[in-house]
């Protein structure tokens, strides 16, 4: 599934933790790794007879252009291992842009990134960058936010086709990193209007809570069978895994889930719905993308998915 691996750099240490997962991905799955890092034009202070001076464009660019490839050599030679393909690129413009059009001119299956990072020239691998990426690249992005490889994944889904985008690729995340996975669906409480439940009540004292808690359970039992079924269709004797259901509001019991539960990947499409509203969109990602300490993976649909 991945055969294409892209992970931006931009000369610090943190946005290097993200080669870690990159290579033992790279390496069972005999993928490409694609090391790219984008210098961006600034102001330099040269050496001159009267004390410092300031450098012409071209002379900054070229010196930028010099160590941005120096820099890439030196993390090719400590990356690189028998069997391992690499291939480097430095690249100047706009930082968010190159990242993306890369992807899609070599067919990449899945960035890499940290949340944020900087190196001596430029800062770039903090919040805008990383969420321009998010919401241009189209294949995966996985974010991380240390070197540690995950031990616990979580897939939350609403019943939606567009949210069940992100199993295969998660899963497969998941087993290659080496995380036992768990399914998770979050159910909004069906409430019955005070004015069913008075008529309910005037019908027979009581047959409104009655009906009401009828409903909660319903919906409770259909999400355990749902996610039931989707383990058992993504299964196998050496992959377990696990479903959980809980009530409330999605974002709020997704974060809480993740804290309570050492959850240190977590899976999810950009978007999504259900038959009563959507939650797997912007608003819900983006709340746990801000909001979570784990790492996370996200899965953003292609425009055929949305027709």
């Amino acid at each position: 599934m991945f055969n294409r691996i892209l992970v931006p750099l931009d000369g610090s240490e943190l946005a290097e933790t993200a080669l870690q997962s990159a290579r033992l991905i790279a390496r069972k799955q005999a993928a490409e790794l694609i090391l790219i890092t984008v210098s961006t034009y600034g102001q330099l202070l040269a050496p001159s007879p009267a004390g410092y001076s300031m450098m012409i464009p071209a002379q900054t660019q070229n010196l930028l252009d010099s160590d941005a490839e120096n820099y890439l050599d030196t993390i090719y030679h400590k990356v690189y291992e028998p069997g391992l393909e690499i291939k480097t690129k430095a690249v100047s413009g706009d930082i968010a842009g190159n990242i993306v059009d890369l992807a899609a001119a070599e067919g990449v299956d899945l960035i890499i990134m940290t949340t944020h990072g900087y190196s001596g020239f430029t800062r770039w691998m903090m919040g805008s960058v990383t969420e321009r990426v998010l919401r241009s690249a189209q294949c995966p992005v996985l974010v991380i936010r240390c070197a540690d490889l995950p031990k616990q994944a979580v897939i939350p889904l609403d019943g939606s086709e567009l949210s069940e985008l992100a199993l295969a690729p998660g899963l497969t995340l998941a087993r290659l990193l080496g995380a036992q996975s768990t399914l998770l669906r979050i159910n909004q409480e069906k409430k019955l209007s005070n004015l069913e439940l008075s008529l309910l009540d005037a019908a027979e004292a009581g047959l409104g809570r009655h009906i009401d808690q009828q409903l909660d359970q319903e919906e409770e039992d259909n999400a355990a069978n749902y996610l039931k079924n989707i383990a058992r269709r993504y299964s196998s004797p050496e992959v377990e895994i696990r479903t959980v259901v809980l009530g409330g509001s999605p974002a709020e019991s997704i974060l809480a889930y993740v804290e309570a539960g050492a959850v240190d990947l977590l899976i999810m499409a950009t978007h999504g719905h259900s038959g009563l509203r959507r939650w797997v969109y912007g608003s819900v990602t983006e709340k746990c993308l801000n909001n979570s300490a784990c790492a996370m993976l996200i899965v953003r649909p292609s425009s055929a998915s949305l027709n």
